[in-house]
């Protein structure tokens, strides 16, 4: 298939830590955990992974998994790093003509893993991102993911693109600095969203930024937000699957039941099938499974980009 879709946002290199038995301290209820460390301890790793991640990043190569021709508008620095992550995504045919080099430090995570959860800790350097050099012509579709605090200008180069281009697609997953840092510019982007692909607390977050789910029925909140101008909007809600609403529609997909191996990347991976299966003009519920399959693989497997699924293997699911 032949169709040209254009990913934006972070790329990074995920190194990962798999911890022995880690000290945790949880309240009476067993919630609200925190994993504590000593003053001056030396932690035992079990075992270490590296992998290239990234949301842009991950669904590029997601998609090329299933032979679309993605390209990947994300920037990295000038150094070993870098160069690694160049090479990757090179061996996975991405078109990385659109990544640029600076002088920052290429942006990193480390992931603690433990039990069945993580930590993660990120460090990304705010970079420009300018899309006066990328060709849009023939481009069925945007991803726009995670960048960082400074969006303004990027999500104002975005809508001019939708103004100047109807037929193209802007699936928005948005990332927690955009959130905590962006409220107004997310609101500006927002009448523009064709499809809004995010986690429950995220949509509550985008809906209003003092909102909880507990304060809020999951169908009123998708409501509430293609009323503000969403298309479609898609939340995620982990095992308990997948919630759609669409023009007066609205349904559930169950998650499917999987032996987890490490979570990260279970958003992106889930965009990934949702994103594939809208291309290639599934309804929206095959879409959807299509979706919840891709990050049913990538969580049973450790690092974002080692699960994802062949058109063959996708297309099974109906």
């Amino acid at each position: 298939m032949s169709k040209k879709f254009i990913s934006i946002g972070h790329t990074t290199l995920d190194t990962f830590y798999k911890i022995e038995q880690p000290d945790l301290v949880c309240d009476v209820f067993d919630e609200h955990c925190k994993i504590c460390f000593g003053f001056g301890d030396k932690i035992p790793v079990e075992d270490v992974r590296y992998s290239v991640g990234g949301g842009a990043s991950n669904v590029a190569v997601g998609l090329t998994y299933l032979g679309l021709n993605a390209l990947l508008v994300s920037a990295v620095g000038d150094d070993v790093k870098g160069k690694d992550v160049l090479s990757h995504l090179s061996s996975h045919k991405i078109d990385t003509q659109y990544v640029f080099v600076d002088d920052k430090p290429t942006d990193q995570a480390i992931i603690l893993s433990y039990t069945d959860e993580r930590t993660i800790f990120t460090h990304n350097s705010n970079r420009k991102y300018d899309l006066s050099r990328v060709d849009f012509t023939g481009v069925d579709g945007v991803f726009l993911s995670s960048v960082g605090n400074k969006v303004g200008n990027l999500y104002d180069q975005i809508i001019n693109l939708k103004k100047k281009h109807a037929n193209l697609r802007l699936f928005y997953n948005p990332g927690s600095r955009e959130l905590l840092n962006a409220y107004d510019e997310i609101q500006r982007l927002v009448p523009y969203m064709d499809f809004l692909i995010a986690n429950v607390e995220e949509g509550c977050s985008i809906l209003n930024s003092g909102l909880t789910r507990a304060n809020i029925d999951i169908e009123d909140l998708m409501a509430l937000l293609v009323k503000k101008g969403i298309k479609t909007v898609v939340l995620t809600d982990a095992v308990n699957g997948v919630y759609v609403a669409t023009g007066g529609k609205f349904f559930h997909v169950d998650a499917v039941k999987t032996k987890v191996a490490e979570m990260t990347g279970a958003g992106d991976a889930f965009a990934t099938g949702f994103i594939g299966g809208v291309l290639y003009k599934n309804d929206l519920e095959v879409a959807t499974k299509w979706g919840v399959h891709s990050s049913s693989s990538v969580i049973s497997k450790v690092g974002a980009q080692n699960g994802f699924l062949s058109f063959d293997e996708i297309s099974r699911v109906k």
